[in-house]
C-alpha cells in the first residue's frame, strides 16, 4: 500500500504540474475571447484534469476509501446531473450545448462530474482552512459534523455563484430555458438552492471517508485543495471583470480578497521568519 500511495503522490504531482502550466495561458485565452475554435476541446480538457488532480489526491491521502469517495462523487453527480438536465429537476430547466465533448449518453459532458470532485474536494479544503484555529488547513477529521459539511457546502455554492455567469455566457457550457431576464445571469435561484443541496450530500460522502480512514501521518500537500479552490476563483473574477460581468466578478473577489489573505500571510511570514533565522545564523 505504501507503494501505490507513493506512485499516487507522483501521479498527482505531475498532473498537477501539468495544470500549472497550462493555465496561465487558458486564463489569458478565455479572457481575451482569443480561444481558437479547434481549441474548445481545452476547458472540458482542464475540467477532467483538475477533476483527476483532486481524485488522486483523496486516494493517495486517505487510500481506498479516499478513492471510493472519488468514485461514488462521480457516479451520484452524474446522476443528478442525468436527472436535472433531462427533467428540469432540481436545478431547473437547462440543457448542456456540444462545447464539452465527450457526453455521457448523449446529455452530461464527462467534464461535469469532474467539476463537481474538483469543487467539492476544493471547497473541504478551503472549509477545513476557514475552520482551524491556527490558519491553516485542518488535516482529516476524526469526526463529519454539521459545521463542517454546512461550511464544505456554502463554498462549493459561492463558487458557483461565480462559475454560473463564465459557464453560461463566455464558455457557453450549458443554457438555461428561462431566457435572459430570469434570476441573475439567468439563471433560477432554483440551482443555486440544488446546488447547496448537492453540495452537501457530496461533501457528506467526502468528509466521512476522510473520517473513517485509517491515519497515516502528514498528509501529501495538503495545501492542494484550497489551491486549486483559489485557482478556479481568480480565473472566474479575472475573466468575468474583463468580459464585462462585474457583479459576478465583484462577488468572487469579495470570496477570493479575505480568503487568499487568511490562507496565504501565515505562510509568507513563517517564510520569512524562516529566512531571517538563516541569515543571522
Amino acid at each position: 500500500m505504501p507503494f501505490v500511495r507513493a506512485r499516487l503522490r507522483l501521479i498527482v504531482a505531475a498532473l498537477f504540474t501539468l495544470y500549472f502550466l497550462l493555465y496561465p495561458g487558458s486564463l489569458t485565452l478565455v479572457a481575451l475571447d482569443r480561444v481558437p475554435v479547434w481549441g474548445t476541446w481545452m476547458g472540458g480538457a482542464l475540467l477532467i484534469l483538475q477533476g483527476a488532480v483532486a481524485g488522486l489526491w483523496l486516494a493517495a491521502n486517505f487510500g481506498r476509501r479516499g478513492a471510493v469517495a472519488a468514485a461514488w462523487v462521480l457516479a451520484l453527480a452524474w446522476l443528478v446531473e442525468h436527472v436535472g438536465a433531462t427533467t428540469g429537476f432540481p436545478f431547473g430547466a437547462y440543457s448542456y450545448t456540444d462545447v464539452l465533448q465527450p457526453q455521457i449518453l448523449g446529455v452530461v459532458p464527462l467534464a461535469i462530474p469532474f467539476a463537481w470532485l474538483l469543487i467539492v474536494t476544493a471547497a473541504i479544503g478551503v472549509g477545513e482552512l476557514a475552520l482551524g484555529r491556527d490558519g491553516t488547513p485542518a488535516r482529516a477529521a476524526r469526526r463529519v459534523s454539521a459545521t463542517k459539511v454546512l461550511t464544505a457546502a456554502a463554498f462549493a455554492l459561492l463558487l458557483d455563484v461565480t462559475i454560473e455567469p463564465f459557464a453560461v455566457h463566455i464558455n457557453r457550457y450549458w443554457v438555461w430555458s428561462e431566457g435572459p431576464a430570469a434570476g441573475y445571469y439567468g439563471i433560477p435561484a432554483s440551482n443555486f438552492a440544488a446546488w447547496f443541496v448537492t453540495s452537501l450530500l457530496l461533501s457528506w460522502v467526502v468528509l466521512r471517508a476522510k473520517a473513517r480512514a485509517p491515519a497515516e501521518g502528514r498528509l501529501f500537500w495538503p495545501w492542494l485543495p484550497v489551491a486549486l479552490y483559489l485557482a478556479n476563483l481568480t480565473m472566474f473574477v479575472v475573466v468575468n471583470l474583463v468580459r464585462g460581468q462585474a457583479t459576478a466578478a465583484a462577488i468572487g473577489g469579495l470570496i477570493l480578497l479575505p480568503l487568499a489573505g487568511h490562507w496565504a500571510l501565515p505562510r509568507l511570514a513563517r517564510r520569512l521568519r524562516g529566512l531571517g533565522q538563516e541569515s543571522g545564523a
